[in-house]
């Protein structure tokens, strides 16, 4: 049976919290506690009723009634805090008597990245994985941005998890940011989706020297996580590219794309019909609006307008919205 994508709602924060409780510490924006998924939906909800102050929204992808993932989107950065980012940059030096010359990168700290909006947590449950529940979570949320495009900003960006060795730890933070925050990587994490005066206050405010760093942590700037790679790509095929940014925690590589200019708005049709069984792309099909906005990954004909039969009666019309869901490096 075809999974679904849609927006989470009060009845799933119990199935949400099942999976989500036992979610590793790195990942720190999803929520792991009853508590925070019930918070997290809620403000979804009150997103989704145009209520002011609401600045985050959940989705969830089922198939037979059983959530198999959660993914987010945070529809404007910086609003309630600055969004703190690592911009690296490239310098060389020539000695003008010597034959001699010298490359190295800095780190700055920067915010970039305010008024974009993010696509933010998203996590399967580990009994789901290879499922196909990811392409779903990733790329329905950028037919929902189309959907409601008046409500999310010009420029898109997405945080990939940095790069930890095998027990668990991320040299980037070991070997620089701890050095300047003295506490715990999670601790961190965790001030940091509040007050977030600390970054500024803390981190140095001139160029950091990366070739005085360890190389192990030099290495990790911008280098996604083994686990996270796939769902970098799989953005990259969308449309994002990589940036000279980076987390200024774990080091993960952040990549954007003008909202626009994505797959899913680059492609995107009105169906004129369904029936189609096979197709040698995959299509994402989408229909209704807030609360009552669904997607589904299927067979689709684009040059006779025509969607996916499974798609269309998961969707439960035969007119949705479709779009490319993978190229040809997806």
């Amino acid at each position: 049976m075809t999974a679904l994508f849609r927006p989470a709602n009060a009845e799933d924060i119990s199935a949400i919290y099942k999976f989500t409780s036992k979610a590793d510490s790195g990942l720190t924006t999803v929520p792991k506690t009853k508590q925070a998924v019930t918070e997290y939906v809620s403000e979804s909800l009150d997103f989704l009723a145009h209520k002011p102050g609401a600045n985050r929204l959940l989705f969830v992808a089922e198939r037979e009634g059983k959530i198999l993932g959660i993914s987010g989107i945070i529809p404007r950065l910086g609003v309630d805090r600055p969004f703190y980012s690592f911009k690296r940059s490239r310098h060389a030096r020539k000695a003008s008597q010597l034959d001699l010359s010298v490359r190295y990168d800095t780190l700055q700290l920067t915010t970039d990245f305010d008024d974009y909006t993010e696509l933010a947590t998203i996590f399967i449950d580990p009994e789901s994985r290879g499922s196909g529940a990811g392409r779903l979570l990733s790329i329905g949320r950028l037919g929902f941005i189309h959907a409601h495009r008046d409500r999310f900003e010009k420029d898109l960006m997405a945080d990939i998890r940095g790069w930890v060795d095998e027990d668990g730890v991320s040299p980037f933070w070991k070997h620089l940011t701890s050095r300047f925050i003295q506490t715990n990587f999670d601790e961190a994490d965790h001030h940091s989706a509040g007050d977030a005066a600390f970054i500024v206050e803390l981190l140095p405010a001139l160029p950091i020297l990366m070739n005085l760093l360890p190389e192990a942590a030099a290495n990790c700037a911008g280098k996604p996580h083994d686990l996270s790679a796939g769902a970098m790509n799989l953005l990259l095929s969308a449309g994002f590219q990589d940036t000279d940014l980076c987390d200024i925690f774990d080091g993960g590589p952040a990549i954007r794309c003008r909202t626009d200019r994505t797959l899913i708005s680059q492609t995107v049709y009105q169906a004129t019909g369904g029936g189609v069984a096979e197709s040698e792309c995959k299509y994402l099909h989408f229909t209704g609006e807030g609360k009552n906005f669904r997607a589904a990954i299927g067979a689709a004909y684009p040059g006779a307008e025509k969607a996916g039969r499974e798609a269309c009666d998961a969707l439960g019309t035969i007119t949705p919205l479709v779009a490319l869901a993978q190229n040809r490096r997806g």
